[in-house]
């Protein structure tokens, strides 16, 4: 069986849910990085290159979420992102 286990899909990251292994196949469909940050915070996605990936896909979509005109406040949102991205692991 091949898949991937982490997929940007548009605006969607698809992730192996890897609390099922082996004796499921689960994927999640997560939409918002506050879904991405849960996601690491329960180990759904293991390993550092994995959760990695996962976090800068959660960037994206948390980008992709800021309504504003303004460069300074895109920064400070983008910036809220990413600490909690970062407060995921202590790793």
């Amino acid at each position: 069986m091949k898949f991937k286990p982490i997929e940007w899909q548009g605006s969607i990251i698809r992730l192996l849910d890897q609390t099922r292994l082996p004796s499921e196949v689960l994927f999640l469909d997560l939409t918002d990085y506050i879904e991405v940050v849960e996601a690491i915070k329960q180990m759904r996605v293991r390993g550092a290159p994995a959760i990695g990936v996962t976090a800068a896909y959660g960037l994206a979509l948390g980008a992709l979420s800021i309504e504003t005109q303004s460069k300074e406040e895109f920064v400070s949102r983008l910036n809220t992102i990413s600490d909690a991205l970062a407060s995921t692991r202590p790793t």
